[in-house]
Parts: structure tokens; C-alpha cells; sequence
């Protein structure tokens, strides 16, 4: 750059050439420059991340969903003050695992070198589960972070069934409060609380001597049903069924949710070329469907996203709510928006349930079909459902057919005729009684018409 560029009109006078605003000469700026770039290379968020920071997009209505109240996991909250407690659970559940009595219980000892050796030759793919791949915690940190909190995991889950409750100390101050455990079911399913399922396994095969009793799914499974009012909504993989990799408690949650809909999803796959990222016309309200002649019937218990509409009848699999439902289905949905290879089925789920329900009225239809068993109040329960897929995105919405299903029943007349002549004509015994009654009296006086007219339009001849 020099004297000719500037009278070319290329740079502009006003600048100085020499230094830029930050007072760095142009060549320590390329190189700066430079530098950053080269370390622009690799894509900052690989594809095996799975565990994300919530967008702040989706925390900007509510933030307590997404955040932890007694215990972090993982890097993201790791050394805040108010969990400290649970800091010190950890290491007093690390160092039970050592005592003599624990180790005369299975057939090996632990030891600190087994799992600093498991854990070790881990650290690398773990941190690439992370958006954040958390420099700030060196290998020493990043490992004692996976075997603290790894070990407090596997042993919550060993104590917490009540056939197992032999392992459970006297003086262990998860199990001697209750709300300990409530406030634990809530932080161990948030997003940007979870650890790899890879490192927990290899620990649970190292505490359980590589001989479990049950898979480590199942005992999460079992952890959980006491964290919602319907357990029967988690259901364990079919044994049969191709092996799904889990990548986190929060996607094994999911995957517990989804698993029997997912197979019938991918029977069905939609190609990717035709997959749309909008949402098709609302259907109406339960409440308005049902006087347009829908009715609304319960399903089997178990996937809540089995819902079916055939022959103007919408079968639904039952749901319970109640405070701890909203953080469940806010975190699953979160880990849906940001987690390209997961399908949006919680998502779609939240979005036919809103538009099923938009009034106290819909959640007492609803709940009067025992589809939902609601332990909120009437207008609690409308705004959860109103409020929970605001603003996230839907791609290859799950429901689509169901709504045009319902579309198509509504565009013809008689089934909202036949409703209102039901609800109008039929709805008690009387009124049955009423309607027969008046439509014999109908018929008779008719009859009666017609034969008295009858002599007047066909008379009889006189010789007769």
C-alpha cells in the first residue's frame, strides 16, 4: 500500500495508515487476524455435540426449566457456590465406594487407578458431546468432574429403588430429606446438566464388576417413574428392536418417550428433500371439535405421542401434569431445537396438544375423558399448553396427517348435524322419550291427512 493507492480512490485519506482503532500496525493486525482464522478451522460445534446450552431464545420467557437448583453436572454450572452441599455428596459417595465394607460386597475392588485409567483415555470424545468444549477445565479437572459426578449418578440410581435400600446410609442426606430427591429429579433432566452415557456405563461396569443385575437404562428408567404423576409413560426399549445409541440421561428419557412411536415413524420415513419446516393449518379445540361430532377417547397407556383421529373418534394415550411436567417436556424440547439428528416428536407433540386445548373448557373435556389427569388448576394447565412450544421450530411436524384427517371430517355437514341433532334430541332419556313421541304423533297425523284427503282426490263411484 502506498502513495498510489491513495490517489486511486482505494483507501480512504481519513484513515490513518499505519495504525488501525485498536492501535495495532496493519501487519501485527494481519497477523492477528490470521491467527484467529487458523483457529476458525475446525467447526465450532462438532457433530457429535449433544449437550447444548440453551439457547437463550427459548430461556427468555422462563429461565428457572432450564436451571439447576441443588446439584451441577457436566462443565456448564460446575463450582457455583449454592451447590456446594451436593459437591460434598459426591465425594463422600466416591469415597463409600472405597470403604472395605462396600468392597467385601462385590467379587473385585475398586480402586481410584481403575477409574482415573476408564475415564482417561475418554476425555477427548467427551468433550466433543459438549458446544462448549470447556478449556477452561484442564485434563485433571475435566476428569475428576466425570468420575465425582459420574459416581454420584451410578449410586443415586443403585440406592433409590425401595428393593435396594440396604445400600442406602443411615446419614445420607439425599435420602433423609425428600425434597432432596425432588429437586434431583428435576436438575438431572435438565439439557445443560448431563454427563456422557458412554463414561456412566463404563463406570456403573466398574462399580457393578461388569456384571449388572439390570441394564444401567433400566435403572435410570425405574429412577424417574417416581419423578412424574404417570409413570406408565416410560416405557424400556424393545429388546427386539434395533439398538438405539443413547448419548445422555435427558436422550434416554426422550427415547423412553418416543421409542414406540419412533418405530412407527421410520417404517414411514419422510425423505429429506421433502421435509417442511411449517406447520399446517390449527385444528380446532377439543371442546369445539366435539360439537362439531368428534369424540375424544382415551388410548392405552404408555407412548403419549400414539394419537390417532379415525371415523371422527381422537384416541389419545393419557397424560398426568403437574409442576414437574413443564421443565420435562421444556428440556426434551430444547435438546429437540438444538440436536440436528433428533426428530421434533416432543415438539409436535406440545404443538397438537395446544391446539387441542385452548380454554379451561378443553382441559375439563379432556379430563372428563380421563386423557388428562390434571393436578393443576384449569387455567394453569391451559397456559402449560400454551406456553410450551413458543418459540421453537417444527420440521416434519409428527402430526400432519392427524390434522388433515380432522380437516377433511370437519368439511362435511352431517357429522356436526348429527351432533347437534344428538345433543339436541338425545341427550337424556326424556328427551329420547320426547323426540319418539313427537315423531309418531308426526307420523299419525300424516296418515291422518292422507286419508282424509283421500276420498276427495280418488272418490268412489256411485254404483258402489
Amino acid at each position: 500500500m502506498g502513495s498510489s493507492d491513495i490517489e486511486k480512490g482505494k483507501v480512504d485519506e481519513s484513515v490513518s495508515i499505519h495504525q488501525d482503532r485498536r492501535g495495532m500496525t496493519i501487519e501485527q493486525w494481519k497477523h492477528t487476524f490470521n491467527y484467529e482464522l487458523l483457529e476458525a478451522k475446525s467447526s465450532p460445534v462438532p457433530v457429535s455435540c449433544c449437550i447444548f446450552k440453551v439457547p437463550e431464545v427459548l430461556r427468555r420467557q422462563e429461565k428457572e426449566p432450564y436451571e439447576p437448583d441443588v446439584v451441577s453436572i457436566g462443565p456448564f454450572h460446575r463450582g457455583v457456590d449454592k451447590f456446594q452441599l451436593v459437591e460434598n455428596v459426591k465425594k463422600w459417595y466416591l469415597n463409600c465406594l472405597f470403604l472395605p465394607l462396600r468392597q467385601r460386597q462385590r467379587q473385585t475392588v475398586l480402586n481410584m487407578d481403575s477409574l482415573i485409567e476408564s475415564i482417561r483415555g475418554q476425555v477427548i470424545r467427551a468433550r466433543g458431546y459438549y458446544s462448549d468444549p470447556c478449556y477452561h477445565l484442564d485434563q485433571n479437572d475435566f476428569i475428576e468432574m466425570l468420575i465425582l459426578d459420574g459416581c454420584f449418578l451410578i449410586e443415586l440410581f443403585r440406592k433409590a429403588p425401595s428393593e435396594h435400600a440396604d445400600r442406602q446410609d443411615k446419614d445420607d442426606p439425599i435420602f433423609n430429606m425428600p425434597c432432596m430427591l425432588e429437586y434431583l429429579y428435576h436438575d438431572l433432566l435438565l439439557l445443560e446438566n448431563q454427563l456422557p452415557w458412554f463414561v456412566l456405563e463404563s463406570i456403573y461396569n466398574l462399580i457393578e464388576d461388569g456384571s449388572p443385575i439390570a441394564p444401567l437404562s433400566q435403572v435410570v428408567i425405574d429412577f424417574f417413574k417416581n419423578s412424574v404423576a404417570e409413570p406408565k409413560i416410560f416405557s424400556y426399549p424393545n429388546p427386539k428392536s434395533p439398538k438405539v445409541e443413547i448419548l445422555h440421561i435427558l436422550d434416554l428419557i426422550r427415547t423412553s418417550l418416543v421409542h414406540d412411536h419412533l418405530e412407527h415413524a421410520n417404517q414411514q420415513k419422510t425423505p429429506a428433500s421433502k421435509l417442511v419446516n411449517h406447520l399446517p393449518q390449527r385444528i380446532p379445540s377439543a371442546a369445539a371439535l366435539s360439537e362439531a361430532g368428534v369424540k375424544f377417547r382415551e388410548g392405552p397407556s404408555g407412548c403419549i405421542l400414539n394419537i390417532t383421529f379415525k371415523g371422527g373418534v381422537f384416541t389419545i394415550p393419557p397424560l398426568a401434569i403437574d409442576e414437574r411436567t413443564g421443565p420435562m417436556f421444556r428440556n426434551l424440547m430444547a435438546y429437540e431445537q438444538c440436536y440436528g439428528s433428533c426428530k421434533h416428536m416432543i415438539t409436535s407433540y406440545a404443538v397438537l396438544m395446544d391446539n387441542l386445548i385452548d380454554t379451561n373448557k378443553d382441559v375439563d373435556l379432556l379430563c372428563e375423558k380421563h386423557i388428562l389427569a390434571n393436578w393443576l388448576s384449569a387455567d394453569d394447565a391451559s397456559k402449560f399448553f400454551n406456553d410450551l412450544y413458543n418459540d421453537t421450530t417444527v420440521i416434519d411436524y409428527v402430526y400432519k396427517g392427524v390434522c388433515d384427517e380432522v380437516h377433511s371430517y370437519r368439511k362435511v355437514p352431517w357429522h356436526k348435524w348429527r351432533k347437534k341433532l344428538k345433543r339436541d334430541y338425545f341427550e337424556t332419556p326424556w328427551s329420547t322419550t320426547s323426540f319418539i313421541a313427537a315423531f309418531v304423533l308426526l307420523v299419525l297425523t300424516f296418515l291422518q291427512t292422507i286419508y282424509t284427503l283421500e276420498p276427495y282426490y280418488h272418490p268412489r263411484p256411485a254404483h258402489e
